[in-house]
């Protein structure tokens, strides 16, 4: 028999398609003056490489287009140049679109503009992890005499896998995972492609000076310090413990030093705080970490000279490193009926190295046979779901297990769960092993207890 499934799968959220905001104010361009446009975005959320900004498009009818200089600014106060004195003596852009992929630069198009073109600034740039839902604005500035026109309208497109800078040592995404108590040597020589800090992460940092990122995963319980030996005035912040690698991240660090002396600095013993500003000793409280706790570390040289460092790590309570961070924040994992199928979801706040995701099914529970491979997405800090539909459901019950394999060959698995499909029978009452009435949202083993007073086991987790 054959088996039919349908895959989906979900970037940023609830995104698979392009988001399009439109504005069409039909305002007048004069002579030697700027206007502008304003568009409220809402319900996008953090841009990044997997969703965001891909397109800005303008609809202008202007005698003489090299008078024209054409901004687009974000929300957070970035700046991208769309276009500036193109065109000649040429009239008109009519329904121009910036995109990073198209095949002519700007500078090289004619007028009347119509179609895509590069811009002359880099539109990806501003899928840094910021927050897109604000107010975006269009610029349009006439910059001689003599001729005039008007904005009709234009619009900005959110898409999946927008054109952004790639991650560097700098940045969150770029950081070096830990893999032994070895001493190795750092240099933090500039602030990255993006904007990992600012003031609802940053603790007791300010922001980002120079800075380089680093990640490890508990392999067992134990107590984690380390020193910083430097010359000059480093700063460090960690967070976690986390269940997987998170760019940027989230909260207050769970230790921080500001401290302005300059200098070693890093996590001690007897240290007294978790935290401290420019006034501390540069060390705080080291960390009593359990198997499988995943950290994330900023080392940032406030000093900004370039000037590199040692990081000399003192494990002690059976403390060591687990080299392959745990890959998947799983947050969701759900089934149910859904016509003559059942769906299958799963979401995941972030990804790391995921090749991809392996869908068994079984009747008992024990015996299990693959039902489906899912591609994951690699690398992703993004919120991301996933769907899949079993329309060969055969029995009663159905039990579902997820299991996730990175590139390297490592298998986790996620969990299980279990569906009970409709039949003609009615169900009297569910109890768990304790013979106490629950309900169908129950998490454990229960019990259905049929009006025919027949039973029915399922596990729920």
């Amino acid at each position: 028999m054959k088996q039919f499934f349908t895959l989906l799968i979900i970037f940023s959220v609830v995104f698979s398609w392009g988001q399009t905001f439109t504005a069409s104010p039909g305002t007048a361009i004069p002579s030697n003056t700027t206007i502008s446009s304003n568009i409220t975005v809402t319900g996008i959320g953090v841009i990044n490489c997997t969703y965001g900004l891909s397109q800005v498009c303008i609809d202008i009818n202007h005698t003489y287009d090299a008078d024209l200089d054409i901004f687009l600014d974000d929300p957070n106060g970035g700046t991208y140049l769309l276009t500036s004195d193109n065109g000649g003596g040429g009239n008109n852009y009519i329904v121009t679109c910036f995109d990073m992929s198209a095949g002519t630069n700007v500078t090289a198009g004619s007028a009347p503009f119509n179609g895509s073109f590069v811009p002359e600034g880099d539109i990806g740039d501003a899928n840094n992890f910021q927050d897109a839902d604000g107010t975006w604005t269009l610029r349009v500035t006439d910059d001689a005499s003599g001729d005039v026109g008007t904005l009709n309208s234009w619009s900005i497109v959110f898409d999946a896998d927008p054109d952004c800078l790639p991650a560097t040592a700098e940045d969150c995404n770029g950081g070096t995972t830990v893999c032994t108590d070895e001493t190795f040597t750092g240099n933090s020589s500039g602030a990255g492609n993006y904007t990992d800090l600012d003031n609802t992460n940053d603790g007791c940092l300010t922001g980002e000076n120079e800075s380089s990122w680093y990640y490890f995963q508990a392999a067992s319980d134990g107590t984690y310090s380390f020193t910083i030996e430097t010359l000059v005035d480093y700063d460090f912040a960690v967070w976690g413990p986390l269940l997987a690698i998170e760019c940027p991240p989230s909260g207050a660090p769970l230790r921080c030093s500001y401290s302005g002396t300059a200098g070693d600095t890093g996590l001690e013993a007897g240290a007294g705080d978790t935290s401290e500003g420019a006034g501390g000793d540069a060390v705080v409280d080291p960390i009593v970490a359990s198997e499988d706790d995943v950290y994330v570390i900023c080392i940032d040289n406030y000093t900004a000279d370039g000037t590199s460092f040692d990081l000399t790590w003192d494990l002690s309570g059976g403390a060591s490193f687990d080299c392959t961070l745990l890959p998947i924040d799983l947050v969701l994992f759900k089934a149910e009926q859904v016509g003559h199928g059942n769906l299958i979801e799963w979401r995941t706040k972030s990804e790391l190295n995921n090749s991809h995701y392996s869908l068994e099914v079984s009747a008992d529970g024990v015996n299990w046979e693959d039902k489906a491979e899912i591609p994951g997405a690699g690398n992703s800090s993004s919120e991301l779901t996933y769907e899949y539909t079993d329309y060969n459901v055969q029995n009663e019950i159905t039990y579902y297990r997820l299991s996730q394999t990175d590139f390297d060959g490592k298998e986790k698995k996620l969990g299980t769960i279990s569906v009970q499909n409709e039949s003609d029978k009615e169900i009297e009452k569910i109890i768990n092993l304790m013979g106490h009435e629950v309900d169908e949202d129950y998490n454990g083993l229960k019990v259905y207890i049929y009006t025919d007073g027949s039973m029915l086991k399922v596990i729920s987790q």
